[in-house]
């Protein structure tokens, strides 16, 4: 019970040792179907962590002590592997006012899940909530575990998670990653961070390809970006005092992601290129762009329009031709309809 899959944090030692392997990395989902053999073990700063590598230049972490790191009472209590929540019978108001998260030891115990800029922020989005932090990328792009920990939910969601990856840490903390093209890892597989948990995508509720993250804690939510700055890949504490006022008390209304469907038709848009290598800044750009071409759109529509008169106009005919009616253009140029209107003379017809 010491084999775990994945790839991860100690990537740069193993390449040293075999050049092929950054190659490797980027075609792992091809790699897959080659024969898989142990073909050596390098030692790592944890005596107690390995990497094994493998014939087909694919690599895995293997640890002598797993029995231990998984024998613990977090990965026990409330373990539920076939649905999305866990802590059904735990409510917001049984939790303490503070709760102190150790999140890391050493600087090896975190790796951002992705780093790019958030385009979609935790919190209010229109009538609905939003429980994580969207982050655009292209389809196929690592999706890294934050911290240690084990695996207790990875499966297609129906609720509009797509692809899901819930992993929970000795902390207690969970952190979810959705959408993903598809799961590198089982329920039950223990992970370090920086492992290879999935790939990038649009599975689920999703309008463009991107990574839907959450961190909850007994289920309740709060916003990722307290912990991670996600556009320096930095962690923002060693230790994180989780206030209660932090947490959102509706976070176990539904366990259907809500999404809001314009704002994915922008991000699918932003994606898309001929070449495929818009990187997360260019995507970003092309969404704020997109967003101010609507606001201006928007804003025309309520500009004044005149229209310049023409021989063989008349009322109803220019009413016509704009959408409106010769009342309302009576009311915008203090006329009737009685009035007699020249050739040059301008209406205002909005």
């Amino acid at each position: 019970m010491g084999y775990c899959r994945i790839a991860a944090p100690l990537l740069l030692a193993a390449m040293a040792v075999f050049p092929g392997l950054a190659s490797a990395q980027r075609s792992v989902p091809h790699l897959e179907d080659l024969p898989r053999r142990a073909l050596d073990t390098l030692d790592t700063d944890d005596e107690n962590t390995k990497i094994v590598i493998y014939t087909n230049n694919t690599w895995s972490y293997y640890y002598t002590d797993l029995d231990r790191r998984v024998d613990k009472s977090v990965y026990h209590d409330h373990w539920v592997t076939d649905r999305v929540f866990a802590y059904t019978d735990i409510q917001l108001k049984d939790l303490p006012p503070v709760m102190e998260l150790k999140l890391i030891e050493r600087y090896e115990d975190f790796h951002a899940p992705i780093v790019g800029k958030v385009y979609s922020k935790y919190g209010r989005r229109g009538r609905r909530n939003h429980k994580g932090v969207d982050i655009p990328l292209q389809v196929g792009e690592p999706i890294y575990a934050a911290f240690a920990g084990r695996v207790r939910y990875a499966r297609f969601n129906s609720g509009g998670f797509g692809n899901l990856v819930i992993i929970r840490h000795e902390n207690g903390l969970e952190t979810w990653y959705a959408h993903l093209s598809r799961c590198n890892v089982e329920s039950g597989d223990y992970v370090s961070a920086g492992t290879v948990i999935g790939f990038g995508g649009s599975t689920g509720r999703s309008g463009g390809p991107h990574l839907h993250f959450e961190t909850r804690y007994y289920d309740q939510n709060f916003d990722p970006e307290h912990l991670i700055d996600f556009e320096t890949g930095d962690l923002r504490y060693h230790t994180f005092a989780l206030e209660k006022s932090y947490l959102n008390i509706y976070s176990r209304a539904s366990e259907t992601l809500e999404e809001d469907g314009e704002d994915y038709e922008r991000m699918l848009l932003a994606t898309s290129d001929a070449d495929g290598e818009l990187t997360s800044e260019e995507i970003v750009n092309n969404i704020t762009a997109s967003e101010q071409a609507a606001i201006k759109r928007e804003k025309a529509k309520t500009d004044p329009l005149y229209h310049t008169i023409k021989r063989g106009d008349y009322l109803g005919k220019i009413a016509r031709q704009y959408g409106t009616t010769v009342k309302k253009l009576c009311q915008l140029n203090n006329i009737t309809e009685d009035t007699i209107i020249r050739e040059g003379r301008k209406l205002r017809v909005r």
